[in-house]
């Protein structure tokens, strides 16, 4: 989770925002800026439903030509969630307390056997702070740390011989989610330069079942679209239309949450007979919407595709798992009561 702050976009807009608010006067409708600034109201909550959806196919390859039978699995993660400015300062840090109304995880796994409860649904009922900057970047996440390592430590039981065994889970999902909400703005490097065409980059954590530290990573590059406003609605807010595109990132995550407590552990199911995953590719491509007016994130989806490799914990013939990944990400603003 990325702490750094953008001084100069964060002192520059300030300095501006403040004038203006000296001048009496405050953008207009019609204004031509395009700063993707977040802003809450005191008080006032903002909810997001949040979908992440996993498919994985697992197949066999050999050097022998033998036909194997893909294997596959289907994961989805479906959350509510309330975000509730509690402090505000367009200035300096909103500290948000981001509520789970509710969380629902679908498993189809390769077995076709039913698995444990998912931890993710732990979280249902529960909070945490988050404090952002005026461009949307995280400044303090010490409280999300405390609840994610909270769901890891419930990923877990006992099996043979005392033995910790992981259970699958969807944590990866949510982080990511989480994570990369507010990247398209947070991510710009001076934003009284942006304009429709220009592009950015972000490094993100890529979802994955299994524990990896450092985590997978991807880029993420950012295009400013177009900005868009309804000529039939009266008022109707201007929207940033922001498009992105994903390829492998060449380097690992410098920063990262590791929800698993250290230790030794079977993970279960086909993902504990696997290890040495190799990320061989990822591509993919997403839009979101971003209402300037409100600052506030209409919708974001994201779609990606990744191929992986990997061996057997125990040597089995010339045989090499291959894992295709489809990965789908869904966030939409939705009125809080929904």
């Amino acid at each position: 989770m990325k702490g750094r702050l953008v001084i100069r976009s964060w002192l520059g807009l300030a300095v501006i925002a403040c004038g203006c608010f000296l001048c009496g006067c405050q953008p207009s409708s019609d204004s031509t800026d395009t700063w993707l600034l977040v802003s809450f109201e005191k008080d006032v909550p903002v909810t997001y439903s949040m979908v992440a959806e996993r498919h994985t196919e697992i197949d066999l390859t050999s050097g022998s030509g033998r036909e194997s039978r893909p294997q596959q699995m289907t994961e989805k993660l479906e959350v509510v969630m309330v975000y509730t400015p509690v402090e505000v300062d367009p200035f300096g840090l909103t500290t948000l307390k981001a509520t789970c109304k509710s969380v629902k995880v679908t498993r189809s796994n390769f077995s076709g056997r039913e698995n444990a409860a998912d931890t993710m649904e732990n979280l249902a009922g529960q909070s945490f702070t988050l404090q952002l900057t005026p461009t949307g970047q995280i400044h303090d996440n010490s409280d999300f740390q405390r609840i994610v390592r909270d769901l890891g430590e419930k990923a877990f039981s006992t099996g043979p011989n005392n033995m910790r065994v992981k259970n699958p889970d969807m944590i990866s999902d949510f982080l990511a989610m989480q994570q990369f909400l507010w990247d398209a703005g947070a991510t710009i490097s001076n934003q009284l330069d942006l304009e429709v065409g220009d592009t950015w980059q972000a490094q993100q954590t890529i979802a994955w079942p299994t524990p990896m530290y450092p985590p997978p990573a991807r880029m993420t590059s950012y295009t400013l679209e177009e900005i868009v406003q309804d000529p039939t609605l009266q008022d109707a807010p201007r929207e940033a239309v922001i498009t992105s595109s994903y390829t492998l990132s060449e380097t690992p995550m410098a920063e990262y949450i590791k929800p698993y407590e250290e230790g030794r552990f079977q993970m279960r199911g086909l993902f504990g007979f696997l290890r040495n995953y190799q990320f061989k590719e990822l591509k993919g491509s997403g839009r979101q919407v971003f209402n300037i007016d409100d600052g506030l994130i209409e919708s974001d989806r994201q779609e990606y595709q990744m191929d992986v490799t990997a061996s057997f914990m125990l040597p089995l013939g010339d045989s090499v798992p291959v894992l295709d990944v489809k990965q789908t990400f869904t966030i939409e603003r939705i009125e809080d009561g929904s």
